[in-house]
């Protein structure tokens, strides 16, 4: 009986981040043309009140990923592919600096897609080293993850994210490209002249990227509109050395009286947050070019 409990206490705190999201989609249902004014600087202004308080859900990104942990919105105009994404929580902001995210793009069939030779993969932010993600969380760990942007909170707000946007601009200023044929550099700046655009910041205390690729290194046109992603945040790779217990953090909660144990069964203890941090997570979508209204 004390085992069954148990399970039930793990299984409940696994499935919790659900609640976080409850009118978004897990992966983005629609295309979307990307703002007019839209400007890749990590500041989300062009998307309507993407950083509201996270038990209302009006005004967010197109989607609201449980594996990943992140809000996104995947837009396209006649030049450029953008990928935006908000995180919810310290946690995922330190997974994203310490082990990195990866936009891969695929044409091949979803039995294939995953390990297809002719995928493009674009990395940013790029893996920091333990100081610097210690240096920035630091910073951010000063204020509690969900706290409210009232006129009482704001100052101790807007002063650790110009601290830890300081940071972020002096780390993460490379970009990791693998497969597009017209680059060679597999690692290039964010200041590069071949079009690609990555930026990195925090927007009450909550991480916030944007990319642009260039429809033409991805093989997209209005001929050849359709494609498949995947979005990839690695482990924390000081983290990743404990043998964890593997779980599926956005799975439902099992019906437990269905389930079976047997007289040496254990339940694991393992902490949510612990097994997201340890582990890899990522998804796959699928997107068409939006047309121009």
């Amino acid at each position: 009986m004390k085992r069954t409990f148990t399970l039930i206490l793990l299984l409940i705190c696994i499935a919790s981040f659900d609640t976080y999201a409850q009118k978004q989609p897990q992966i983005q249902d629609a295309s979307v043309y990307a703002p007019a004014n839209i400007k890749v600087d990590g500041k989300l202004n062009e998307w309507q009140n993407p950083f509201i308080n996270p038990q209302k859900f009006n005004g967010f990104l197109s989607a609201f990923n449980t594996t990943n942990r992140i809000y996104y919105t995947m837009a396209n105009d006649d030049k450029n592919l953008y990928l935006t994404v908000r995180g919810l929580g310290n946690g995922v902001s330190k997974k994203l600096l310490a082990g990195g995210m990866t936009l891969t793009i695929s044409h091949a069939e979803k039995n294939k897609r995953a390990k297809d030779p002719s995928n493009v993969a674009i990395t940013f932010p790029m893996p920091q080293d333990p100081k610097t993600t210690a240096e920035i969380m630091g910073e951010i760990n000063q204020i509690q993850d969900y706290l409210d942007d009232t006129v009482a909170n704001r100052k101790d707000i807007d002063t650790v994210n110009a601290i830890a946007n300081k940071w972020i601009i002096k780390a993460a200023k490379e970009i990791r490209i693998i497969g597009v044929k017209e680059i060679t550099d597999p690692v290039v700046s964010v200041y590069n002249t071949e079009g690609i655009k990555a930026a990195m910041q925090f927007i009450k205390v909550q991480a916030a990227i944007e990319i642009a690729i260039p429809l033409k290194y991805l093989g997209l046109s209005v001929d050849n509109p359709s494609f498949s992603y995947n979005i990839r945040i690695d482990a924390v790779p000081e983290a990743s050395g404990g043998a964890p217990v593997k779980i599926n953090i956005s799975a439902p909660v099992p019906d437990v009286e269905k389930m079976t144990f047997g007289p040496d069964a254990r339940v694991p203890a393992v902490n949510p947050n612990s097994a997201y941090a340890w582990n890899p997570t990522d998804f796959w979508g699928e997107y068409t070019l939006a047309k121009k209204p």
